[in-house]
């Protein structure tokens, strides 16, 4: 078990060792802690592994996904739903919610339209 040191650099006592979570880690050598008892969260049924491997495998056995799940929320007019082009592997197919398609490309992580 490793021993703390003061301030003024004398091994302190194994009383002055903090224990608790690890929070996040702030920098080199710096740690935030968390201290004291952390309460459970308490688990719904709903989200037990079994009962969510069920509705994963009920979703999965079904091809392609509805257009309503992919495109909705508050900003449904900033989601895209990205696929590869079947006549050239290399480009990606954007279509938005109002169904639109956009040919073009992934280049540092954005989508650049091009020419077909």
């Amino acid at each position: 078990m490793a021993r703390a040191r003061n301030v003024d650099g004398r091994d302190g006592a194994a009383g002055d060792l903090v224990q608790g979570r690890s929070v996040a880690t702030l920098g080199r050598g710096m740690a935030l802690v968390k201290v004291g008892k952390s309460a459970k969260v308490p688990v719904r049924p709903e989200d037990n592994t079994t009962v969510l491997v069920k509705k994963a495998a009920r979703a999965l056995n079904k091809p392609g996904i509805d257009r309503s799940v992919v495109f909705r929320g508050p900003n449904a007019g900033k989601i895209y739903s990205y696929a590869a082009y079947a006549k050239d592997p290399t480009k990606v197919v954007r279509e938005a919610a109002d169904g639109t398609r956009v040919i073009g490309r992934v280049v540092d992580g954005k989508f650049r339209p091009v020419k077909e």
